[in-house]
């Protein structure tokens, strides 16, 4: 066989070929063929149809009596209780004792930190200037032998 006879064959293998067929046919043979491609398998998939996904969601369950009928219309709102009204003013009237409780904390707060604030700057004047360490602090306490001697020395020659 010669090579292109091979090639022929092997394109046989793995594709339809319409020899004497007119174009029409090809191409209804073609539209057939590729609409009966096969889908994947449903293991390959991230989501089917026959397997569940989610918990079914459960919904609240109502009495028989207090479900409306399915023909009826549904009521108008009813008016807030007295109790209601009563539990609503007591709840705002405690809101409003606790934000007035916190505005006279940050108040509180407030005149603190102003104190503070002063006394620091009344301190300032009398702070020192430089900060000694506890090496410098011992030795200007504690003169050496050396110092000692150049004070005597000094005050014999006043």
């Amino acid at each position: 066989m010669s090579a292109q006879a091979a090639e022929q064959e092997e394109l046989d293998k793995f594709f339809t070929v319409f020899d004497g067929s007119s174009p029409e046919d090809v191409s209804h043979a073609r539209q057939l063929w590729s609409s009966l491609s096969l889908l994947p398998p449903a293991e390959s998939r991230l989501v089917t149809a026959d397997v569940r996904q989610r918990l079914p969601v459960s919904r609240p369950q109502h009495g028989g009596s207090t479900a409306p009928a399915p023909g009826a219309k549904p009521s108008a709102p009813q008016p807030p209780s007295v109790h209601a009204l009563r539990q609503r003013q007591e709840e705002r009237q405690r809101y409003v004792t606790m934000a007035d409780q916190r505005r006279e904390i940050l108040a509180l707060l407030r005149r603190q930190r102003e104190q503070r604030i002063q006394k620091e700057l009344l301190s300032v004047a009398f702070k020192p200037k430089v900060k000694v360490g506890r090496e410098k602090m011992s030795k200007l306490q504690k003169p050496s032998d050396s110092e000692k001697m150049d004070k005597e020395l000094v005050n014999q020659l006043q």
